[in-house]
């Protein structure tokens, strides 16, 4: 059986304000990957205002368990499908 090379996903901010549908993120990508991209089309800030530097965001499972940065969405959604939450970590940037 051979794996698939895309996977259809809803991404979306956990206040539901912003969302999309991805019918073909590729497998091949990592989570981070993942997240970096989805960044900017769910309208959340990437750099902190005071200091320059860049906001740090994970992807939570539909159970609101964090995904690995380095795992494979392949291998996170084996289905071929799934819904990710894209959430703020809340670290201070200057830190």
């Amino acid at each position: 059986m051979e794996s698939a090379t895309s996977v259809a996903l809803r991404i979306e901010r956990p206040d539901a304000t912003h969302g999309f549908d991805d019918p073909a993120v590729p497998a091949s990508w990592s989570i981070h990957e993942l997240t970096m991209r989805a960044v900017p089309r769910l309208r959340y800030p990437t750099t902190d205002v005071a200091s320059g530097q860049p906001l740090k965001y994970s992807a939570l499972s539909a159970d609101g368990v964090e995904l690995p940065r380095d795992q494979r969405v392949g291998d996170a959604f084996p289905a071929g499908a799934g819904r990710v939450h894209v959430v703020h970590e809340y670290v201070n940037a200057c830190a």
